[in-house]
Order: structure tokens, then C-alpha cells, then sequence
């Protein structure tokens, strides 16, 4: 009976992180199509591993550090980004990246990387719901579109920034 409970235990113990890292790739791989999601490497927010891939996508979690669903699945384009961004660099990249958030984001400023600032309400997306958002070498890519989020349509997030990007909802915003 001792032996039992020991060995019970010990499985208990050394499945949970199994458990963690099973929810944790589960919230990562919804952020994408599942031809992508299901083949993509998997890690947390600490850059840990959690699943090897095979296709160059990376997809990430949800990040317990905002308030909202907001996993992230993207090619090497974007990890290259948002490695930068992480560091507070500019980003450098010479060809299109391309990253899916299918279940949404947190609520987030327009015009700079971070949560909306209290002093321009106006560029406060409240709600960004499910997009693809692209990186354009060169910002000549993006002079043909606006910042108005709520168009509709395609927008430009962080234009003065270096770390600009097309977001591409993919849902119906007109509210």
C-alpha cells in the first residue's frame, strides 16, 4: 500500500509540468490555421521550448502579462521581431512576415508598442479580435494604408515606430 501511494505520487509530480506544458501548447497552436499550428515549434513567453516543429513557424501562448486571449503564431520573419522588440531594438528583416492571432488580442495602443495610454484615448483599439498582421520590408509597403482601425478594413498598428505592421482583421469591425 506504501509503495503504492509513493508511486502514485511521484506520477502526480512529474505530470503536472507535462500538464502545464500541455495547456500552454494547446493555448499557442489556437493562435493559428492547424496546417501551421499543428507542425510549429511551441514556446512559452521565457523562450523555453515546450514542443520542437518542423515547418519554421514558432507559435506562443497566451501571455499571462495582459489581460486578454492573445496567443501568437508566427514565421521566422516575426520571431526575429519581436526578439527585437523584446530587447527595445529595431527590428531588421528583408522579406514579408507573416503572424496569425485567431483568438484575438488584448486591448492596445495604435500608435505605440504597449497597453493604450490614458492621455489618447483615441488610439486605444479596444478589441482587435482575430488577425493576421504583416511586416513589410521597407515602410514605402505601408503609405497606401490608414491608421483607422475602425474602418474595416487593413491598418497600419505602430506607423512611427520601427516596429510598424500591418494588421489585417479578419472578422467584421464596423461597430
Amino acid at each position: 500500500m506504501r509503495l503504492s501511494i509513493v508511486l502514485l505520487s511521484s506520477a502526480l509530480l512529474f505530470s503536472a509540468p507535462a500538464l502545464a506544458d500541455s495547456h500552454l501548447i494547446e493555448s499557442a497552436t489556437s493562435a493559428g490555421p492547424a496546417d501551421i499550428s499543428d507542425h510549429a515549434s511551441v514556446q512559452d513567453w521565457d523562450g523555453n521550448v515546450l514542443r520542437e516543429g518542423s515547418n519554421g513557424w514558432t507559435c506562443l501562448p497566451d501571455n499571462p502579462g495582459t489581460e486578454g486571449n492573445d496567443p501568437w503564431c508566427v514565421d521566422e520573419v516575426w520571431m526575429g521581431f519581436l526578439g527585437a522588440m523584446s530587447k527595445g531594438e529595431a527590428p531588421s528583416y528583408s522579406s514579408v512576415g507573416v503572424a496569425y492571432m485567431l483568438m484575438g488580442d488584448s486591448e492596445v495602443d495604435n500608435s505605440v508598442p504597449g497597453p493604450c495610454l490614458a492621455d489618447a484615448p483615441d488610439n486605444c483599439v479596444p478589441d482587435p479580435g482575430a488577425h493576421l498582421m504583416m511586416l513589410i520590408p521597407g515602410k514605402d509597403g505601408y503609405k497606401s494604408y490608414s491608421d483607422d482601425f475602425k474602418s474595416g478594413g487593413p491598418w497600419i498598428m505602430f506607423r512611427d515606430t520601427p516596429y510598424v505592421h500591418l494588421m489585417v482583421p479578419l472578422a467584421d469591425r464596423r461597430k
